[in-house]
């Protein structure tokens, strides 16, 4: 039996995946941009692997929880936008048989409560540092960042640069990337995504969700202290760049792929040693597409930190 997990496919362009579409966990194709936008199905299978489910507060909110599997270290698996942590059932099997792994609902996300606190970038990783503290998992912490998700994990490895053991970030956009497009757009491209950044990222007057406080969530990744030299690795998709949008002319195209690369690179560099992995045959949710995608490297980065922890 199968749960099903629906969402709004939202492929517009390469560059603009998932600064745009992240949000509300949407991904338009280009077939359907300017015809509205019928639901998809992503089917997230249902799996037996043995688990202890929690309610954890983590301080003016309780977030629910699950841990699998045994042994260090620890494996912390960051949904995206509004993403459910079903979502990562794909991956959970074979990561619970070679060491602990942490999935958990954001606060208003699920049965996770939202509370009075801001739901921010910084306060969703100061909540995840509280929570893996009041679990008493072990350290050193692999965490796996999907599309915002990353925004998070960045997040919590400048804050918490003492419990990193490494860190993955799976089709993540770089903060800079709407400054770049601003740079690069021009004429009706620009007033088409102009009009795309109000309808999508205005925030209101007295923010709740995380969605409210996108722009300042990428703000904090901005003015983030420097990562940690850890273990790191960027997964992309390949495919999210024949995706195009008709709303952009063919030149704005071909600007933002390169500019999309440019970008990669750039987030690949923030530790030295991260590298970039291209993915082909995926869409944005690579590690329910491709699943091995995303479990090679940690299960890579898991050994390195294994191996280095016996060096001492």
């Amino acid at each position: 039996m199968n749960q099903n997990l629906s969402i709004t496919r939202l492929f517009l362009i390469s560059t603009i995946l998932m600064i745009l579409i992240c949000f509300n966990f949407n991904l338009l194709s280009s077939s359907q941009a300017s015809t509205g936008s019928p639901q998809e199905q992503i089917r997230i299978p249902e799996i037996s692997t043995p688990k202890i489910e929690n309610m954890i507060d983590v301080g003016g909110r309780k977030l629910d929880c699950c841990v699998y599997g045994k042994g260090s270290p620890t494996v912390v698996l960051v949904s995206g936008f509004e993403a459910p942590q079903a979502y990562w059932n794909s991956v959970i099997p074979d990561l619970a048989a070679k060491t602990t792994v942490v999935t958990y609902d954001r606060a208003g996300i699920g049965k996770s409560e939202i509370g009075d606190l801001p739901t921010h970038g910084e306060q969703s990783a100061k909540d995840l540092q509280a929570l893996l503290d009041k679990l008493g998992v072990p350290r050193p912490y692999i965490l796996v960042g999907h599309s915002y998700g990353g925004s998070v994990v960045r997040l919590f490895a400048s804050m918490y640069p003492d419990d990193m053991g490494g860190l993955i970030l799976e089709d993540t956009q770089h903060e800079d990337v709407l400054n770049e497009l601003r740079k690069i757009l021009k004429g009706k491209d620009l007033e088409a995504f102009e009009q795309l950044v109000v309808d999508r990222f205005s925030a209101p007057e007295n923010p709740k969700t995380e969605g409210d406080y996108r722009n300042i969530t990428r703000e904090q990744v901005r003015k983030s202290k420097p990562l940690p030299r850890i273990p790191f690795v960027i997964l992309t998709s390949a495919d999210r760049a024949k995706a195009m949008g008709p709303m952009f002319s063919d030149k704005a195209i071909e600007e933002m792929v390169k500019s999309d690369s440019a970008l990669n690179k750039k987030l690949a560099a923030l530790i030295p040693g991260g590298r970039e992995i291209i993915v082909e045959g995926t869409g944005h949710n690579i590690h329910v597409d491709k699943p091995e995608a995303l479990i090679a490297p940690v299960v890579e980065i898991i050994r390195e930190v294994r191996a280095k922890k016996d060096r001492r």
